[in-house]
């Protein structure tokens, strides 16, 4: 089964998070007095500090933890979750988990008796190895056990999962999902305002709908790619 799939980070929930990033920061290198060392710790630091903690959220799962988790298939089936402030990736992390399954299931029911079935499903995002990799992270750090195979950083991608943004600009190529979409004439998820770079700020101030209905976006927009690019949807040239 292909899954087309898109998460949203943020940076460690965890208690003494800031904390810990701000005990890291240091002045730069090309300040040398006392005084001046002195003044951009006092004014400064607090600023650089907040930075770098936003960072995590892109630190590819280590410390960043994913915050909610979208999904769509080529028959058309959608899922999306943003978990609350109160509520644990875990929980979150054991929804999708239930989901992949149960979706696994409903399409080994509708195939013929006798058919050899490929349980594991088959990831694509946009950026993959950020998306899979992070998922694969995450669960490990929450202690859980995916009922399905979850690529690891050692995956292939291409071969156990598969990538759109790879698949057009080629390894080392980038293009962002944006533009894509734009050149391909399908509907931009960041058309209502929204990118991630306005995630956690959304997610802080408890719009998690706003944010389910994004990360869905951008799921179903790398659905749109890769059917494109599998030739569905193209005219024939001549």
């Amino acid at each position: 089964m292909r899954i087309f799939i898109d998460i949203e980070t943020a940076p460690s929930q965890q208690a003494g998070a800031r904390e810990q990033v701000r005990a890291t920061i240091r002045p730069p290198a090309t300040l040398k007095k006392a005084e001046s060392l002195s003044a951009w710790m006092a004014t400064e630091a607090d600023g650089a500090a907040e930075i770098a903690y936003r960072k995590q959220a892109l630190d590819g799962g280590t410390f960043g933890e994913i915050i909610s988790i979208a999904m769509t298939t080529e028959c058309g089936k959608t899922w999306v979750k943003c978990r609350t402030q109160e509520q644990s990736e875990a929980l979150l992390l054991a929804d999708f988990g239930r989901e992949v399954v149960r979706w696994i299931d409903e399409s080994a029911a509708a195939v013929a008796d006798g058919f050899n079935y490929a349980s594991d499903p088959h990831f694509v995002a946009h950026n993959a190895t950020f998306d899979v990799y992070f998922l694969w992270r995450r669960h490990v750090v929450n202690g859980i056990r995916a009922a399905f195979k979850l690529p690891s950083p050692s995956a292939r991608v291409g071969r156990d999962f598969s990538c759109t943004m790879l698949e057009w600009a080629g390894f080392g190529g980038k293009v962002s999902l944006d533009s894509l979409c734009r050149a391909l004439s399908i509907e931009s998820p960041k058309d209502d305002g929204v990118d991630g770079s306005k995630v956690f700020d959304l997610w802080l101030a408890g719009e998690y709908e706003k944010i389910e209905q994004y990360n869905l976006k951008d799921a179903i927009a790398v659905g749109e790619i890769w059917n494109r690019m599998q030739g569905g949807g193209a005219a024939w040239a001549g």
